[in-house]
Parts: structure tokens; sequence; C-alpha cells
């Protein structure tokens, strides 16, 4: 027991209440207005599918009434109508129509344009199913991917029976239904069906259930996002079983949709689960024998049942006590604001029935988005989805049968559906018979383009209740059977929140290279960069310093992006896309690369190696890999070039081996020539290292001699262990990125986003000598113009220090901030402090004696180590 806030009252809550039934136990029987008409909306379905019950709760509007649970002390609020949902003066738009019809929105407010400022306001403050609560943080809802051999969606006798069926042979199963297992279902013999299935299912540990999770798509794979309460399932399945069962249908009649119309499945559980009275007398319309067992569920929570509208072969089964109206048909729903009678034609005449309640069982609509959605894929229907109005047995048996591989080879058409002459056919955007019939007089002759113009099954209840209506009406008069075809089904199947699919924004998916084992095995010290996990060191960084600097070292980056560009405008892509020359650029040579953005700012840097037969190979670094394929696939296409990229950054590792020795390692390993003559720097060649094929390239980025060895990832441990083993004579170490950082900054090379900032162009950075600007157009190139006629407000600069520096503290120059330290560490190689930092001018000069922290400071040129590059062309 409990009570939640319903706009400042208290409302209490039993145990097993839905926010609907504890509304509707406390007297609330208007529970929205409808979208164009404001016309008052009361409880239909209770099963998610209508848009009938939108509320907000705790702040967040549309949540279904029906479905969302009441938990204790919950603030819920209508949002619908001024000033009130219960009081709406904007429900004078009911007695509009005429000046309101079908598409009215397309044709008003175009002239005078002005005009559309203040009706925009007006329309959006009238419309609407809440307000977003802009002040709320957002909650980062985690997301996972989950590998499965069966995913089976849908949790009623359908769903498990499959589930039974492929868990019993052996296979490993995932069962989703986005309510209870069995809650919806009022007491009789499908409920007890149910939870014995459950019981069988709950000692299978190869089965695995998920209450309140919602399938909202099927998408290539078959990938399957499954919205938790708490996190986010991105289902990857062998194969998935859609036993999402069925709704019943909307019936089309003048007044269908007053509050105490229901339909039959509704009003059972409102009386059978929740003990709840739907009203006091009703009218039960039947098309079937659930229909007619919802009579005894409305009488037995003390509802009196005056009549049942049932066919010829159900008349002998209605209770005694009831009216039995063969052959009846309704004619209109009548009230001011509520349910006060129904109308029916019967073969004696026409006849009024004074009632609060009207249930419809009327037939049988497959919830079948996710299956016709799914296209080619392994997806299979079970139960009412491909056999509406199926019996629980019939049901049971499908399930079976598709959790054992087969499935329904002919799925059952549902009955034609119930439109008179007049009603709403879509509830969400008060489409009636009479728009459909106007936007057709209009032109508008295919289910697809009704669509569009009318807004019918683009709400809420994403065509759940209209959908096979509109086909039908379209169908009629349609030129083509496609233009009576239903509208396509598209994700999301089922009403979700942008925050729940967007769940695991925040996160980073670690990635690890090929030789992840290796190094912890090695015992190093593994943590994040970017979005790589990577060693920083082996235990003494120190050691692998003066392993490169003395000796031979390694170091895995295969974390570097590597693409391949070829085809007949490859050298076309590459000299738009990059500034850098690279038409006198000969194969087996490669050259510094910077990437430019169009406002001329470094987004990333790397080297461009020339391949014959005109292709090339460019690597980028370890974070921009995403954005140098996505920058090169764009100026690719907006060029119009006949260029491919292939992104190899996955299947290619990547070892660095740097020293001194370097050469004298690879050539214990390999019968190629490796001499500075063969492979000059900077450049590169196709060789064998140790049986493995590589792409040696000759980089300068730690400042000794290094062979980056760029080979497929399947071979990586065969050839780092190879290099380790080889190199034991040099007593060889591998380094991680605490010695890369200090190796690269004596060479005055920066990192990205450490050094840089986002609007730096390569004059700032000091790296106009890698921009040819004597060539043809290349992206940045204009802005690279303008900005060399500004004159230069920042630049990123060389520090020597007196005595230890600190990262990130402000330069000054006497009493004024004009910079600050951005890497800095002490050499050992040079004996005193070093770093790079920002410097901003000061009346047009660069200061150059500052301190950093109380620590002076003077700007130096780059390199600090070996300037002339006499060690990396060794």
């Amino acid at each position: 027991m409990g009570s939640i806030d319903f706009e400042g009252r208290r409302v209490p809550a039993q145990d097993g209440d839905t926010v609907a039934s504890a509304l509707y136990r406390a007297g609330v029987r208007t529970f929205t207005r409808s979208l164009k008409h404001h016309r008052r909306r009361g409880l239909y379905c209770m099963t998610g599918d209508c848009p009938n019950c939108l509320v907000t709760v705790d702040g967040q509007p549309g949540c279904r009434a029906c479905t969302t649970p009441a938990r204790d002390g919950a603030r819920v609020r209508r949002e619908s109508g001024w000033p009130s949902t219960e009081h709406d003066v904007l429900n004078i738009t009911d007695h509009l129509h005429r000046f309101m019809p079908v598409g009215f929105y397309y044709k008003a407010f175009v002239r005078p344009r002005w005009a559309w400022e203040f009706a925009e306001k007006i329309i959006r403050r009238a419309t609407g199913i809440g307000t977003l609560p802009m002040d709320r943080a957002p909650e980062l809802k985690p997301s996972r991917h989950v590998h499965t051999d069966v995913l089976v969606v849908g949790g009623g006798p359908a769903g498990l029976a499959a589930a039974r069926a492929a868990g019993e042979a052996g296979l490993k199963v995932i069962l989703c239904d986005e309510g209870v297992l069995g809650g919806a279902l009022p007491p009789g013999a499908t409920r007890d069906r149910v939870a014995a299935l459950v019981r069988d299912l709950a000692g299978m540990a190869n089965v695995t259930l998920l209450e309140h999770h919602t399938a909202v798509g099927v998408y290539d794979g078959p990938l399957v996002p499954v919205v938790g309460p708490h996190e986010l399932l991105q289902i990857d399945p062998g194969r998935v079983i859609v036993a999402t069962g069925a709704v019943e249908t909307h019936a089309v009649f003048p007044g269908n949709d007053l509050p105490g119309v229901w339909l039959g499945r509704g009003a059972a559980r409102m009386a059978g689960v929740h003990g709840v009275a739907p009203g006091s007398r009703a009218v039960v319309v039947a098309d079937s024998m659930e229909g007619v067992l919802h009579i005894q569920t409305l009488q037995a929570a003390g509802v009196t049942v005056l009549a049942a509208m049932v066919p010829e072969a159900l008349a002998e089964v209605v209770p005694t006590g009831v009216d039995v109206l063969r052959g009846a048909k309704i004619l209109a729903a009548e009230g001011r604001g509520r349910l006060g009678a129904v109308r029916v034609s019967t073969p004696q005449g026409e006849r009024t029935i004074e009632c609060d309640v009207l249930t419809l069982s009327v037939g049988s609509a497959p919830r079948d988005g996710l299956l016709r959605m799914s296209g080619d894929l392994s997806v299979t229907g079970a139960g009412e989805v491909v056999l509406p109005g199926c019996s629980l047995e019939e049901a049971e048996a499908s399930g079976a049968a598709a959790g054992a591989g087969g499935g329904e080879d002919t799925p059952r058409e549902p009955d034609p559906v119930p439109m008179g002459t007049d009603g709403y056919v879509c509830l969400c955007a008060d489409v009636s018979v009479h728009d459909l019939e106007a936007a057709w007089a209009e032109g508008w002759r295919s289910s697809e383009i009704l669509k569009r113009y009318t807004t019918a099954t683009m709400g809420p209840c994403q065509g759940a209740m209209c959908g096979r209506h509109l086909a039908a009406f379209a169908s009629v008069g349609a030129a083509t059977a496609q233009a009576g075809a239903r509208t396509t089904a598209r994700p999301p199947a089922r009403t979700v929140r942008l925050g729940d699919i967007a769940g695991g924004i925040n996160e980073i998916i670690p990635k690890r290279t090929a030789l992840h084992d290796v190094h912890a095995a090695a015992g190093a010290r593994l943590d994040w960069s970017g979005s790589w996990i990577r060693p920083y060191h082996y235990g003494d960084w120190r050691q692998e310093y003066d392993a490169v600097r003395e000796r031979v070292s390694l170091m895995d980056v295969s974390t570097l992006g590597k693409f391949l560009i070829a085809g007949r405008d490859a050298q076309a892509l590459v000299d738009r896309a990059f500034p850098t020359r690279v038409a006198d650029l000969e194969a087996g040579r490669s050259r510094y690369l910077l990437a430019l953005d169009e406002a001329g700012y470094v987004m990333d840097d790397g080297l461009i190696c020339s391949l014959p037969d005109g292709r090339y190979y460019v690597t980028s670094t370890s974070g921009g890999a995403d954005k140098m394929e996505a920058g090169l696939r764009n100026w690719a296409d907006r060029f119009g070039l006949r260029a491919h990229v292939m992104n190899q950054t996955a299947m290619l590792g990547a070892i660095n081996v740097a020293g001194p020795h370097a050469r004298g390692l690879l050539n214990k390993l390999s019968d190629d020539d490796l001499s500075a003559g063969a492979i000059r720097y900077p450049g590169h060649a196709e060789v064998t290292i140790a049986g493995v094929p590589c792409r040696a390239v000759r980089v300068g980025f730690v400042g000794e001699l290094s062979f980056e060895l760029h080979h497929p990832r399947s071979r990586s441990v065969d050839l780092w262990t190879a290099l380790m083993e080889a190199g034991a004579e040099w007593n060889i170490r591998p380094h991680g990125l605490d010695a890369l950082d200090l190796l690269r900054m004596e060479k005055g090379h920066f990192y990205l986003a450490q050094d840089t900032l986002p609007d730096d162009h390569p004059a700032k950075l000091g790296l106009m000598w890698a921009v040819a600007m004597d060539k043809g157009e290349f992206v940045g190139r204009s802005s690279l113009e303008r900005m060399a006629a500004l004159p230069m407000e920042r630049t990123l600069v060389g520090l020597r220090f007196d005595a230890q520096p600190q990262r990130g503290v402000p330069l000054m120059a006497g009493r004024k901030i004009v910079g600050r330290v951005t890497s800095c560490a002490h050499s050992p190689v040079l004996g005193y402090g070093i770093g790079l930092g920002w410097l901003r001018s000061v009346e047009g000069e660069f200061p150059t004696h500052l301190t950093a922290n109380g620590v002076a400071c003077r700007v130096v040129s780059t390199p600090f180590y070996d300037p002339d590059g006499v060690n990396l062309r060794a």
C-alpha cells in the first residue's frame, strides 16, 4: 500500500496498481485531452497501445498511466488542456471543425509570414503531451552488448513456449517483455498457463527472463535494442522470435472516443487484475469467445452487463441474465464528456441502451511492427502476431514450433477492420473518417501520402490503433496495391525516451590491441588512452627511456589510424584533402601530413606514404582515426572523386622498433636490405621480419633510428615475441606511454588536444613548412590565406626551465599572464627541464623570458634533442 500525489491531492495506491488503476479507483475518468479538438479521452486499451492516458510522472511527460507502476510518492499530473484537463476552454475547437479541416496547418499562416511567429507559440501551447524538464540533470543509462542464440520478444503463452522449446534444445535464450510476465492477464486459463510456463523456465539455467524490458526495433544483423529500467541492452541474437501478440481492433463509429468506451481486454484488466469496476452498467460487443469471457470478469467486479452483441455462434455461451443482441450493430456512442448510452441497430429496429461502459472485442490487430521491419533477417513470428485471434492451445503450439526452429509459413490474415462512415480513425491526431475522405478528395491517394497529409499513424501509438484502418481506407480506391498497403514499419516499435536509446553514449568501449595480453603478462600498467587500453610503463619508465636512447626498444603502436587510398582519383583526393604536397612524392617515400578542416584548423596529423600504382597509405593519431576516415569519405563524395578509402586500423598491427641498434635487430630477423640507402628517411618498404610480412616505415617521433612495422594483426604476437628474443643481446626493453611522453617532447613534437587548442592553425604551431601554399586548392586553403593577413596573437613555443617545471601552470611576463605550460619534464639526456607552452603576444611581440609558478624559463627553439636529426636519419 502507498499513495501518489495527483495534482496536489493524495490518491491511495494498492499493491500491483498502475497509475491508471489508482486514479480510476479514485474517480478520475478524463486522463487527457485530444490533440486537435481537445475532446475528453479516457482509458481504452490498458496495454500501452493507445495515446489516451499519457500523463507526466515525476516531471517526465508522456508516461502511459496504464503501464506505469504506481510508485509510492510519485507525482502525477495531466498537462493537456487549458487551464486544466478537467476544465479545458480549448475544447471550443471541437465546435470549429469547418475552420480546421484536415491539413489546415499546411495552408494557414502562409501569409503574412510574420503571423506564424505568434501562431506557432499558441499552437505549441495548445497541443503536445507535456513540458520537458529542462532543468533536470541527464540520466546516464549504461549500455552493454549481449550475445545469445535466441531472443524471444514477448512473454505471453507463445513467447514462453518458444523460450522453453529453444532452451530444451540446449540453446542460450533471452526472453524480454515490456511488463510483468502474466501481469496484464485477468484470472483464467491463460493466466494460469503463463504462470506454469514461467515456473518451467525458472529452472532452466540457459534461459534468461527479462521483465520491464522493451524491444524497440530490429536492425541489420539482427541487432535488437532492448530498453530496461536501468540499462540499454544491444542484443545480438542468432535468431529472433517475435511473440508480441495482438491488440484488440479499434472500432470506428460516431462517439468511439468517449471516456467509457473500452477495448475488451482493457476493461477486463481493470476489473480482473486491479479489482476496479470500469463502470456500473455495460454493453459488451464480442466477436470471439475471449470477448464473451470478459462478461464474467466484469460481472465478478460488480458490473451489470446489460447486453451482449455477439454472433449467432456465441449466443448460447453468453451468461444468463444478459440480453443477447444477435446481428446487432453499433450506430453510435452518445454522451456529453463521457459515455451515457449506446445506440444500436438490430433486426428488430434501432435501440438505445443507457450505459457507462462499452467494451469492444471485434477482432485482433497483430503487434507486428518488429516482424515487418525485420525484412529478410532471421526473425520468426509466433502466436497472435501471426495467428490473430488464435486459441491458447494454438498460441502455445505456434511458440513451441518457432522455438524448435520452425514457424508459421502462412500467417493468418486478421479480420477486416470495423470502420463506419464517421468516428475517429486516429486517436492520436483526431483524424476522422471525414478527414480521410476530404484528403482523398484533394488528391492524396495512397496510404503513405495520406499518412503525411493527415498525420494519421504518426502519433504516440505509432499506428497500433489506426494503421490497418488507414490502409483499408486507401485500398478501396487505390490505383495500385502498393498505394493501399500498410505504411512502412520503422523503429521504434514502442514509445521510448531519447535518453534511453542514447544509453551508453557517455561510455567509451575499450579497444585493445592484439598484444594486450602480452603487455599484461609482462607486468605493464595498462590504462585508458583515449578509447584504447594501452601500456603506460612496464615497471620503470626511466629504464625504458634509456633503452630507446642507448640501445633498442619496442612499442606497440597498433592504435594508429591506418588507411589505404586507391582508385583513379586517389592522388586527387589526398591532394585536395590535405595541405601536404603529394604530386612529387615518389613511391617508397613518405611525408609528414596535416589534416585541416575548412576553417584551416589542425584536426590531426600523421604520415602519407606513396605506394606503387598511384595508391597511398595514410596514418593518423590513435584518437583521430574515425574522424580521419569520415573526412576522407566526405571529401571524396563532395569532390565527386573516384577514390576508395579502406580503414585498415583494425586489421593491421604496428610495432615501433626504436633505438641506435634498431637496424641491427631487424637484420637478425630479415634477409631484406634495411640499410639507410634502401629505406631512406622518411621512407618505407615492404619487408619480411621473422617470417611476418611488414611495411617498414622510417619515423622520427622519438628522435632515434626507428622502424614502424605495420603487419597483419593476427601475426602481432609472433612478431613481438621474435623481436624481444632477438633483442636480448642489447638488453631490449619495451617502452610505454610514460617514456614516450618525454621522448617526443625532447624532439619538440606536440600531442593533439594536450598541446593544441581547437582553433589552432599551422602557423600557430610552427608547421607552415608542412603546408604547400603554392599548390592548388585544398581543404582550409582560403582560411589560411585570410589568417595569414592577421597578426599572430598566440603561438606554441619550446621552453627551457631553470628548475623542475609543472604542467598547466600560467606563464608570466612580469605580473601579466601571457600563456600556460602544456607539457614539461626534466630531460635526462639534456640535463635540464624542457616543455611546450602557449604564449600570447604583448604589444605585438612575444616575450622570451618568463616565469612559470616561480620557476624562471625562456623561449627556445625546438627540437631540444638532436636538432639536426642526425640520429633518426642513421
